[in-house]
């Protein structure tokens, strides 16, 4: 079997044949980088990353020069967390390929992952100057926007990267999401229920979805969909608060205090779960217990503003004005 033979049942997706034609080639031609590289590739594929980099590595030895070599190391290096390795890589195969699409996007993806979206945007809009419909690019567009809270933009990138990568559930996942951020919730579902079928495990869409359908006041299909997610301890932190906002949406205000303290345990900084507490508490007549929560609230998170109006409300509602007062001079305007 020839090396391009070898390389079309790779591409079939027949891996384990593919990986015999490429060993098979190596027992005659053991030097033959292209089959080093590919072997590499295919390995990765199959989740053997340490023998995937060891057969890359022995293909760039020899052909140093080749840029796709560089990037499939790369790819190797970011899937087992070695991330400046991988970036070194990234930009190693650049400089041999100033024109490399791929390489762009994926120091996009890096950057995005880093937190620096200036930098992955930057990456992204080079990269489409060469491919301007690659869909991984446009996912790292929409996912710019998305984190941005710029919904509508990222919706228009997300939604062509789902036509080129309609089996993806990441691009479908934060297709969702950005749906969900223009408030198109029947869009929105579809988009979480199109990942959980391509990945039934991904707890993120399972939780927008609830989210989606609790918005769509499909209040018992999302509440089973938070309860699975909060006995799998899976997104436990949006599990408990969504059973929350559902108990509180049936006036359940004792039971929705339960889920929605659960939540505060996960995370006792978090200024929404700590109000979501002090609702309940004054929609069960105890003003000075609703304080308290806010009061302790905004020890764990100083600068969660959106704390400080209520409090003072509640405090001149208990009659202590003086309180009231400091709290309301430490509002900032």
């Amino acid at each position: 079997m020839t090396l391009q033979e070898a390389l079309e049942l790779h591409r079939q997706g027949r891996l384990e044949e593919a990986e015999q034609a490429y060993r098979a080639h190596l027992t005659g031609d053991p030097e033959n980088p292209d089959a080093l590289h590919l072997l590499g590739v295919v390995r990765h594929r199959r989740g053997d990353a340490p023998e995937a980099e060891r057969s890359i590595r022995a293909a760039i030895a020899r052909a140093p020069e080749q840029a796709q070599y560089h990037l499939s190391l790369g790819g190797v290096l970011l899937d087992t967390g070695r991330d400046e390795e991988a970036r070194r890589s990234f930009e190693t195969a650049l400089s041999l390929d100033p024109n490399s699409a791929e390489a762009h996007m994926l120091l996009g993806h890096l950057a995005l992952r880093g937190g620096d979206a200036t930098d992955a945007e930057s990456r992204f809009r080079i990269g489409r100057r060469v491919d301007d419909e690659n869909p991984l690019i446009l996912l790292g567009l929409g996912n710019v926007y998305l984190g941005r809270g710029d919904y509508a933009r990222a919706v228009k990138f997300l939604a062509r990267a789902a036509e080129g990568r309609p089996q993806d559930a990441a691009v479908q996942t934060a297709l969702g999401q950005a749906l969900f951020g223009t408030e198109a919730f029947a869009f929105a579902e579809k988009a979480f229920e199109n990942a959980l079928r391509l990945r039934p495990e991904l707890g993120i869409a399972k939780l927008f979805l609830a989210r989606a359908k609790m918005r769509q006041d499909k209040l018992e299909e999302a509440r089973e969909l938070f309860a699975e997610l909060a006995a799998a301890n899976v997104q436990p932190f949006g599990a408990n608060a969504g059973l929350g906002d559902i108990a509180r949406k049936q006036n359940q205000f004792v039971r929705a205090l339960k889920f929605y303290r659960r939540a505060l345990a996960i995370d006792p900084t978090h200024a929404g779960a700590i109000n979501a507490c002090a609702i309940c508490m004054e929609r069960l007549g105890d003003l000075a217990g609703a304080a308290a929560y806010l009061a302790n609230g905004l020890k764990h998170a100083p600068d969660a503003e959106e704390l400080r109006r209520p409090l003072a409300e509640l405090l001149d509602r208990l009659g202590r004005a003086e309180e009231a007062a400091a709290v309301r001079a430490t509002v900032r305007t």
